[in-house]
């Protein structure tokens, strides 16, 4: 019998939390040495969201930045995440890997001719130097009808990954999937297909300190931002009409922020520098600053709205004060402070919406817990989501409670019964923040601009 072991390192939804990378990597670098000291195979992998555009490094260099990281630290194969996938252009997705010096495994995505994309694959086979056979596939998040604004086909996970594992399971001793596509799904996963050894998770940005076995298959997720790695050890024992695998270990390991690698410091500062080359080049000239309250209506909150009516054709639009985080200073204005006041990753959408739920969304918006509400994820990167800003539509009420006669729309009084064109956020079509948006099916995505491209564009306008 021929025994060997492999440490699999892997990391998740760093978000563009660049201020960890240094302290990421030294811990990544030291699992490196250890494996080799104990004569370990090691294989190391990220599982998407390693590119977030609130950073200044990743919108700068559209995550060419992010990668290059990927590269030095010596990545094996990655898969992406929403944040890769459908926050950036198809053009700029495409040209995301061109210098990737590791394989991008994602088998979920496809051109609209049915192709995959020149620069993923949907499975591949890697070998140690001690001969293990590692088959690893990759699956995404299917936000179908944003894939589908971009140009892109995005399928089902399941559907895709049976023929696939069917494929690969004889050919391999250790059969992994990079799944971003949150740990229900993972869960679900694992049912489904117990021929998987290992899911490697992501999206819901669960710790799980000593992984998760389900249905025979581990599951390992290690967080958010950086401040977690995982660690799974595995050994093989090959006979020669069979393999075992022993799993001796899962984890996620917390990352010691104080303790930072010295090169990968170097690194960072150089893509600072090439970064803001690229957003620091004027936009327009400010007379006058622009101020910000997240308790009430500003010109420059204002403006936003009356930008985002504008762009979507609509009749009324309504964004949180909460997406802008700072004020504008007069002078010179460029792209780098449209992003440092409006860093989320948020397109804007337009629904159709009845007068009776655009009035039950005006109630909701005005209550204090709602302004107060410290939003976390749907692309928001705020504080809280603050005052509700309106645009198309204006409110006259002496009292608490808003009746429909107090709120005009085009000179009138609103209709219950009346559809509006209504242009939102799309966090507001997601989830349960706001229901009768949610809830509503057809949406339409205003892509790959994001919000704060609606205000530089808008500024450009009202400031030229």
């Amino acid at each position: 019998m021929i025994s060997r072991k492999l440490r699999i390192l892997h990391t998740n939804d760093l978000h563009s939390q660049l201020e960890n990378w240094a302290a990421v990597t030294s811990l990544l670098k030291k699992k490196k040495v250890a494996a080799e000291v104990n004569g370990e195979d090691i294989l190391l992998f990220d599982i998407g969201d390693h590119s977030d555009r609130v950073h200044s490094i990743t919108e700068g260099l559209q995550g060419r930045g992010n990668v290059q990281l990927l590269n030095k630290m010596g990545y094996d194969a990655v898969t992406i995440g929403n944040n890769e996938g459908i926050t950036f252009s198809k053009e700029a997705l495409d040209e995301l890997y061109e210098d990737a010096n590791f394989p991008v495994i994602l088998s979920n995505l496809f051109e609209t001719n049915g192709k995959l994309p020149h620069w993923c694959n949907e499975y591949k086979i890697l070998t140690t130097s001690s001969g293990i056979r590692i088959g690893v596939t990759g699956v995404t998040i299917p936000y179908k009808q944003f894939y589908k604004t971009l140009g892109w086909d995005i399928q089902d996970p399941f559907k895709i990954l049976e023929p696939i594992l069917k494929v690969l399971r004889p050919k391999v001793d250790i059969l992994i999937c990079l799944s971003h596509l949150g740990l229900y799904d993972d869960e679900k996963m694992a049912e489904f297909f117990p021929e998987l050894d290992i899911i490697l998770g992501s999206h819901t940005h669960h710790v799980l300190h000593e992984g998760e076995k389900v249905n025979g298959t581990w599951i390992n997720q290690a967080g958010r931002s950086g401040k977690y790695i995982g660690e799974i050890i595995v050994e093989i024992n090959k006979t020669k009409t069979d393999n075992n695998l022993i799993v001796e270990s899962v984890r996620s390991i917390e990352v010691d922020l104080l303790q930072t690698d010295k090169d990968t410091e170097k690194d960072l500062s150089r893509l600072y520098i090439e970064a803001n080359s690229q957003l620091e080049k004027n936009l327009l000239f400010l007379k006058n600053d622009l101020d910000i309250d997240w308790y009430k209506p500003t010109p420059l909150s204002n403006m936003l709205a009356e930008g985002l009516r504008e762009w979507c054709d609509a009749d009324v639009s309504m964004v949180n004060s909460g997406v802008l985080l700072d004020s504008l200073k007069c002078g010179e204005i460029t792209y780098k402070d449209i992003h440092r006041i409006c860093p989320h990753p948020i397109n804007p959408a337009l629904v159709i919406i009845r007068g009776e739920k655009l009035l039950e969304i005006i109630r909701q918006a005005k209550k204090k817990e709602m302004i107060d509400f410290a939003l976390k994820g749907f692309g928001f990167r705020g504080k809280i989501l603050g005052e509700m800003i309106f645009d198309g539509l204006s409110i006259h009420s002496t009292s608490s409670f808003i009746k429909d006669e107090d709120v005009i729309i085009g000179g009138e009084p609103l209709q219950r019964s009346e559809n509006y064109r209504l242009a939102t956020l799309d966090m507001f079509t997601l989830g349960n923040i706001y229901p009768a948006i949610s809830s509503i099916k057809e949406k339409k995505y205003f892509m790959p601009e994001f919000l704060r491209d609606i205000l530089a564009w808008k500024l450009k306008h009202t400031h030229s």
